[in-house]
């Protein structure tokens, strides 16, 4: 049976933001800055930066502007960062008038579970559709090059349940039509396996076949994340998120030993919450012949230098070879 694969993939290394607000102790500027540079050096051209949040929400990105204009901005990297509000969008716009490089931003985080986005956005489907559509017409008028969209729970959501799996192509298509330019597919819960992610972006590429309007997002709470992703590449996908060790998740609900403000529970009580590895994905991908532009070596040396910045052990097979 003869396997199909890409000749080329794109990893968002997504460690600056998914991955560092789920910690519960400030990584300070510094080390964030040592991060993006070290991500650089190893050859990833996509890097989400960080989230441009109320401090009171997400304290970890208190230090978000100065961040995003002391970052180097003659590389050839895409910096992104999460903007959910039109507040957020504003602030935006300020950082780019003030010289900093913001190439993608995330907005519009529209789950199918309609309990899962009243937890987490406090909006319903329609009151979210709305205020997507005001802010991806603001980032354009802006200049952005490119402004993504987030469809979650497509595959179930840790609060609700199940949800219809139509609703999520109903979704995308909406996406699309109030103009966003690439929509971010992911599975919060990490219950999809490698046939529902295989049967799902048939579908949806045939209805959007361009892959560079395609991302994926796997929470590898299960353990499934790499065989999904593997899935995902058969089906035509090409992008993929993923954070050095694995971190990430739910936003902290402690900082410091600080309550954060409406964080509320964590939906897993559990220390595997996070994302596929950087580091594993790498390997598995360049190990399979497809082109990813990292260095392997790189990878795993932050690897390492990350588990003394946070000051624990991360979930990577690979960083200590």
């Amino acid at each position: 049976m003869e396997i199909k694969l890409p000749e080329q993939i794109d990893i968002i290394d997504i460690t600056m933001r998914d991955g560092l607000q789920n910690e519960e102790h400030y990584v300070p500027l510094d080390a964030k800055l040592y991060i993006a540079d070290q991500l650089i050096k190893a050859g990833f051209k996509r890097i989400e930066v960080g989230s441009i949040s109320h401090v009171a929400y997400v304290p970890q990105f208190k230090d978000v502007d100065e961040l995003l204009l002391r970052l180097p901005k003659d590389v050839d990297v895409e910096y992104t960062v999460l903007a959910l509000t039109p507040k957020a969008i504003e602030r935006v716009g300020g950082l780019l008038d003030k010289g900093a490089k913001i190439d993608r931003v995330l907005t519009g985080q529209i789950a199918t579970s309609e309990a899962y986005a009243m937890k987490n956005m406090r909006r319903t489907h329609e009151q979210l559709f709305a205020e997507a559509e005001k802010n991806v017409k603001a980032l354009h008028d802006m200049g952005v090059k490119k402004v993504a969209g987030n469809i979650g729970t497509v595959f179930g959501c840790p609060i609700q349940g199940k949800v219809p799996i139509e609703r999520a192509y109903e979704f995308v298509d909406r996406m699309f039509d109030i103009g966003f330019d690439e929509v971010e597919h992911s599975d919060p819960d990490g219950i999809a396996t490698p046939t529902d992610i295989l049967n799902y972006f048939q579908v949806i590429l045939q209805r959007h076949p361009d892959p560079a309007q395609h991302s994926f997002h796997i929470h590898d709470i299960r353990g499934m994340g790499m065989a999904g992703y593997y899935a995902a590449m058969l089906a035509g996908v090409r992008t993929f998120d993923c954070t050095i060790g694995g971190i990430g998740g739910q936003v902290a609900n402690f900082l410091d030993g600080v309550p954060v403000k409406g964080a509320g529970d964590y939906y897993f009580q559990c220390s595997r919450t996070g994302l596929v590895s950087t580091e594993d994905f790498v390997t598995i991908v360049n190990g399979m012949g497809v082109q990813t532009g990292v260095d392997e070596k790189k990878t795993y040396a932050l690897g390492r230098a990350m588990e003394k910045i946070l000051g624990r052990s991360l979930y990577s097979f690979t960083s200590g070879l």
